[in-house]
Formats: structure tokens, C-alpha cells, sequence
């Protein structure tokens, strides 16, 4: 299980079109206190975009069934992601970013996510979109 990361920047390393994504690959599974792998890496020196798809793919991960788990109910996903990021494991802006987002959206998410742009251009898109709310949100708590 822990390799995965690593496989999965071997296997699209190849792909010139997933380049820019290696970083998000690789590191999705680092820890805001520096305790993840495969790197060990904490705080900022964790690639934004792996922080922000860390707390999607956790989110997805407990929202969904697997053949091991049933699936979480959102409250559960979101009280399960707070608490880790208690433990330090997360990092905090990007998680309040993020439930602020999901905070009365869930229902025009679905709709969204049903008509989203599945290909790599449209994830790129969507990936740049989130990179522009979270700079401005960044910019908006800065002292005027």
C-alpha cells in the first residue's frame, strides 16, 4: 500500500502530459507533521495541489463503499478529516478551505461532478481553478 505513490509517479513519468502532476502523485500521502510517505516531507514543503487532493481523496475514500467498509456519511467523513487534522496530520487552511466549500454545496456538487470534464485538460482546469481560489483566499487575510 505504501508504494503506491511511488508506482504511480513510475508509471506516469513516461506521459509528458502528466508531468506537472508527478509532485501530486508522489506526495499525496504525506502528512502535514511530516509522519506520511514516501518522503517524509511536512508542512510547505508538501506540493499544494498533493494537499489539496489529499483531503479530496480522504473525503471520497470515506464517503464511498469499498468491499472492506461501508461508506461514511458526509458528517462522519468531515468529523474523521477535523480530527486528523487535530493530530496534526493535515493541513489546517487547506481543510477549512475546503469545508467551507463543501458547507451547504454538497447537493450542486453532485451536479457538477455528474457534468464535469473528465479528460486531463479538464482536470488541469479544475486543479488551476481551486489554485486560484485558495490564492485569493490567502490574499483576502492579509493585514490591509
Amino acid at each position: 500500500m505504501k508504494s503506491h505513490p511511488i508506482r504511480g509517479e513510475e508509471i506516469c513519468r513516461h506521459m509528458k502530459s502528466l508531468t506537472a502532476v508527478l509532485p501530486i502523485i508522489r506526495h499525496h500521502h504525506e502528512r502535514w507533521d511530516g509522519s506520511g510517505y514516501p518522503d517524509g516531507l511536512r508542512g510547505e514543503q508538501i506540493p499544494l495541489l498533493a494537499r489539496v487532493l489529499q483531503i479530496v481523496d480522504i473525503y471520497d475514500a470515506l464517503t464511498s463503499p469499498r468491499p472492506y467498509k461501508s461508506a461514511f456519511s458526509p458528517e462522519k467523513a468531515i468529523s474523521i478529516i477535523q480530527e486528523e487534522t487535530g493530530r496534526g496530520w493535515r493541513d489546517p487552511r487547506i481543510v477549512q478551505a475546503f469545508l467551507r466549500l463543501h458547507e451547504g454545496q454538497t447537493s450542486g456538487l453532485t451536479r457538477i461532478v455528474k457534468a464535469a470534464d473528465r479528460s486531463v485538460d479538464g482536470m488541469r482546469s479544475s486543479l488551476a481553478n481551486l489554485h486560484r481560489f485558495l490564492a485569493a483566499e490567502a490574499t483576502s487575510k492579509l493585514p490591509s
